[in-house]
C-alpha cells in the first residue's frame, strides 16, 4: 500500500496533521517524536498553544521566528477570551452593526466610505446614510429606477462577507440585477435577503442593508494585481486612555474572480501579506495557513513581485486609527478594515473580534511585552487568571 493510499484511509483531521508533520520534518529536520515533545511543552506557556498553533505559526522552525518565539504566541483557545476581555459585550454594537458604526464615525469626522442609500425600518436616519428606504417596495423601486450603478450592497449586521453583493446594473427585461461576476440575480430574490438570514450567528437582516457606490482601488494596487476589486488592509490596535497603539497589519489581496477580499484561512482563494507598520511595505504572501503554505513574494496569477511595494496612503491609515480611538473608548482592541481607494484610504468597518491567526502568521507572536502590560493594567486578572500567568 502506497503512502498516499494510507493517508486517504485516515480521518480528515488526522490526514491534515500528518501532512503538516511531514512538511515540518522536511523544513526543519525535526522528527515526529521531537515535534510531539515541543507541542507538549507549549501547554506550559501562558498563551496555551496546541497542535494547530504549532503548525500554523511554524513554531517548529526557529529560523522563522522573531522575538521570544513560542513564548509570545496566543493559542486559538484564548482568542475569544482575549477579544471578550478587551471588548466587553455591552460596547461592541458599532463593530457589528454598520449603520451604527457609520453614524458615529461620520459624526466624528473619520474617513468612512460614502453611503448612497440605506434600507432600515427605523422612522428616521442620519442624512449621511443616503436615501432612506423604509420598506422592501422602496428598495425595489430604488434598484429599478433610482440607483446610480455600480453599487456595493451589504447587510448592516453581518460578518465574513455574508450577503455582500457587487452590482453592475439593472436589467429591466428580466427584472434582475447584473452582478459583477457576470451572473444575474432577480430583484425578487435580492429582496428576500432583507428578511431571510444567511446564517443566524453572523447575519441579522432585520438590522437593514447599506448601498454604497462601488469603490475603485488605488491605481498602484490595480497596476500590481491587475484586478479592480478592493484589496483591503486590516490594522489591529490596542486602545487605552493613553492613546492608540497599532499592533499588526496585514493586506488582504483580492484575486480574480473574487469580488470581496475575505481570507478566512485561505478558503476563498485570496492572499494575505504582512505589512510593516512603520512604512506600509508588504512582504511574504500566504495563500493559506499551515506548513504546506510557504511564503511567496510573487502573485500567483500574474507573477508580479511584491518586494518593496508600499501600500498607498499608509500614513493616513495610521492617522485614522489614532483618531478613531477616543470615538470608541470602551473597546480596548480595534480591528480596522480600510479600503485603499483612488480617493485615499477609507474606513469600511470596525471589528471587535480580531483574527489572531492572521496576526501571528509571520513569525512574531501577539503576546509581546506591550500587549502583556496592557492586559495586566486594564483587565481584571482575578476574573481572568490566564492573564496573570502571562
Amino acid at each position: 500500500m502506497t503512502t498516499a493510499h494510507k493517508l486517504r484511509q485516515l480521518p480528515l483531521r488526522l490526514r491534515e496533521l500528518r501532512v503538516w508533520a511531514d512538511a515540518a520534518f522536511h523544513q526543519s529536520g525535526k522528527s515526529m517524536l521531537r515535534q510531539l515533545s515541543e507541542i507538549k511543552a507549549l501547554r506550559r506557556l501562558g498563551g496555551q498553544c496546541g497542535v494547530s498553533d504549532y503548525y500554523w505559526y511554524r513554531l517548529y522552525d526557529p529560523q522563522y521566528q522573531h522575538g521570544r518565539g513560542a513564548a509570545d504566541y496566543l493559542g486559538w483557545r484564548l482568542q475569544a477570551q482575549l477579544c471578550a476581555v478587551l471588548n466587553p459585550r455591552h460596547a461592541v454594537l458599532p463593530a457589528w452593526d454598520k449603520i451604527t458604526f457609520m453614524t458615529l464615525a461620520h459624526a466624528a469626522g473619520l474617513p468612512v466610505a460614502p453611503v448612497a442609500a440605506t434600507y432600515s425600518r427605523a422612522p428616521a436616519l442620519a442624512g449621511v446614510l443616503g436615501v432612506h428606504l423604509r420598506t422592501a417596495d422602496d428598495v425595489a423601486r430604488y434598484l429599478r429606477s433610482e440607483a446610480e450603478y455600480p453599487l456595493f450592497s451589504k447587510p448592516s449586521y453581518s460578518q465574513q462577507g455574508l450577503g455582500a453583493t457587487s452590482i453592475d446594473g439593472y436589467h429591466s427585461a428580466s427584472d434582475s440585477l447584473c452582478l459583477a461576476d457576470g451572473s444575474r440575480l432577480t430583484t425578487a430574490a435580492f429582496l428576500t435577503r432583507l428578511t431571510t438570514t444567511l446564517d443566524r450567528r453572523y447575519h441579522k437582516p432585520e438590522c437593514g442593508q447599506l448601498f454604497q457606490p462601488r469603490l475603485s482601488s488605488a491605481r498602484e494596487i490595480v497596476d500590481l494585481t491587475g484586478w479592480p476589486a478592493i484589496s483591503g488592509v486590516r490594522v489591529t490596535c490596542l486602545n487605552g486612555p493613553d492613546g492608540v497603539l497599532p499592533l499588526r497589519a496585514f493586506w488582504k489581496v483580492c484575486l480574480p474572480p473574487n469580488q470581496v477580499d475575505n481570507f478566512s484561512k485561505g478558503k476563498y482563494g485570496n492572499l494575505l501579506a504582512n505589512v510593516d507598520l512603520e512604512t506600509g511595505t508588504v512582504s511574504r504572501l500566504l495563500a493559506g495557513i499551515g506548513p504546506q503554505h510557504m511564503p511567496m513574494t510573487q502573485l500567483p496569477h500574474n507573477q508580479r513581485d511584491i518586494t518593496g511595494f508600499r501600500l498607498p496612503g499608509w500614513t493616513h491609515v495610521l492617522d485614522a486609527c489614532r483618531r478613531a480611538g477616543p470615538v470608541f473608548p470602551l473597546l480596548g482592541l480595534h480591528g480596522w478594515d480600510f479600503a485603499l481607494t483612488d480617493q485615499g484610504p477609507l474606513m469600511l468597518e470596525l471589528n471587535d473580534t480580531v483574527s489572531t491567526e492572521a496576526l501571528q502568521l509571520y513569525g512574531r507572536g501577539l503576546l509581546t511585552s506591550d500587549v502583556r502590560a496592557f492586559l495586566k493594567q486594564h483587565c481584571d486578572t482575578r476574573q481572568h487568571d490566564w492573564i496573570a500567568r502571562l
